[in-house]
C-alpha cells in the first residue's frame, strides 16, 4: 500500500509541476522572441524553451492562432504576426517567404508578376505573391489577405537572381531577364498573353541584351524565346531603340536554332491563320496590351 501511495504521489507531484507551465503566457514568450530578433519558432523549440509538454505547447499555439498572434505556413513552424500586421492576418509575403523556404530547405526565387514588380514593371499589384521553387507545394498558401502561390520548376541551378534585403533576411528575386522568360514559360500564371505584353513593355527597360542571350543558352526553350521575340516586335515601350536591339539580338540568336512553327497562344486554333517566318510563330491571336 505504501508503494502505491508513493507511486500516485509522484504522479500528482508531476502534474503539479507541469500545470503552471502549461498555462504559460504565450504572448510573453512571443515578446521575448521578438526582443531577441526572432520572427518564428518550431514546436520543438517552444517545448524546450519553456520546459512544457508537447500537448501544452500545442494548446497554447492553438489559442495564439485563433487570436491572430501566429500563423503556421508549414508543419511544426510558427511565425509571429505582430500587431501592426494582424489586420492582414499575416506578415507581408516578402518577409514570410525567406522564413518558410529556409525552414523547408528548398531553393526558390520570386518571379512572374511578383518578380516584375521589383523592376517597376507591374501596373497593378498581383493578387498572389508568386514564387518558383524546386519543391512541389500544390496548395495555395493563404493567411488572411496574403496569398502565396508556389510554382514548381525541376531545376533552379545557375539561374540569375538577386538578393533583396527584407526584415527577415534576404529574398531571392529573379533577374529581369529570367522574369521575362518565365512569363512565357507560365503564361497561365501570368494573366495571359495580353497581360504579359503589358508587363513586358515596362520590364524591357531593365533587361540587358547580353544577359538575356546568356540566359537563353541555359533555359533551352526556344518556344518561349520565339514568343518573347514576337511580342517585343509588337509592344510600345519608353525606349523603342533598346526594344529593337533586344529583338534583333534575339532573332540572330534563334536563327538556325528553330525548325518548327509554334502557336502564339498554344490553347487556340492553329489552322488557317498567318505564320510569321521571322519568329516561326503561328499568329493565332491578336496582341492587345492593357496600357
Amino acid at each position: 500500500m505504501g508503494f502505491i501511495f508513493i507511486f500516485y504521489g509522484c504522479i500528482i507531484a508531476k502534474i503539479v509541476i507541469l500545470w503552471p507551465r502549461s498555462i504559460m503566457n504565450l504572448r510573453d514568450y512571443l515578446k521575448g522572441l521578438r526582443q531577441e530578433g526572432r520572427r518564428c519558432f518550431t514546436l520543438k523549440e517552444m517545448v524546450f524553451d519553456n520546459q512544457i509538454s508537447k500537448n501544452a505547447a500545442l494548446n497554447a499555439i492553438h489559442r495564439a492562432k485563433v487570436q491572430g498572434d501566429l500563423i503556421s505556413p508549414a508543419r511544426g513552424l510558427y511565425v509571429i504576426v505582430p500587431p501592426e500586421h494582424q489586420v492582414n492576418g499575416c506578415i507581408p509575403p516578402e518577409e514570410l517567404v525567406p522564413i518558410l523556404m529556409s525552414y523547408l530547405k528548398s531553393d526558390y526565387y520570386v518571379s512572374l508578376l511578383s518578380g516584375a514588380q521589383y523592376y517597376g514593371a507591374s501596373h497593378q499589384k498581383p493578387g498572389r505573391f508568386q514564387v518558383i521553387s524546386n519543391m512541389r507545394i500544390r496548395r495555395l498558401l493563404e493567411f488572411g489577405n496574403v496569398k502565396i502561390e508556389m510554382i514548381y520548376k525541376k531545376s533552379l541551378n545557375d539561374l540569375p537572381t538577386q538578393d533583396v534585403v527584407v526584415s527577415t533576411g534576404y529574398l531571392k528575386v529573379a533577374s529581369p531577364e529570367l522574369v521575362a522568360i518565365d512569363l512565357f514559360l507560365y503564361p497561365e500564371k501570368s494573366g495571359g498573353l495580353n497581360h504579359i505584353a503589358t508587363v513586358l513593355s515596362e520590364l524591357v527597360e531593365a533587361i540587358e541584351t547580353e544577359k538575356l542571350l546568356s540566359l537563353a543558352e541555359k533555359v533551352s526553350n526556344n518556344a518561349c524565346l520565339q514568343r518573347l521575340g514576337y511580342v517585343l516586335d509588337h509592344i510600345d515601350t519608353m525606349d523603342p531603340q533598346k526594344t529593337q536591339k533586344l529583338s534583333l539580338a534575339l532573332a540572330e540568336y534563334l536563327s538556325g536554332r528553330i525548325k518548327i512553327f509554334v502557336p502564339l497562344a498554344s490553347e487556340l486554333q492553329k489552322v488557317g491563320v498567318p505564320r510569321i517566318k521571322k519568329w516561326m510563330i503561328i499568329e493565332n491571336t491578336n496582341l492587345e496590351s492593357d496600357l
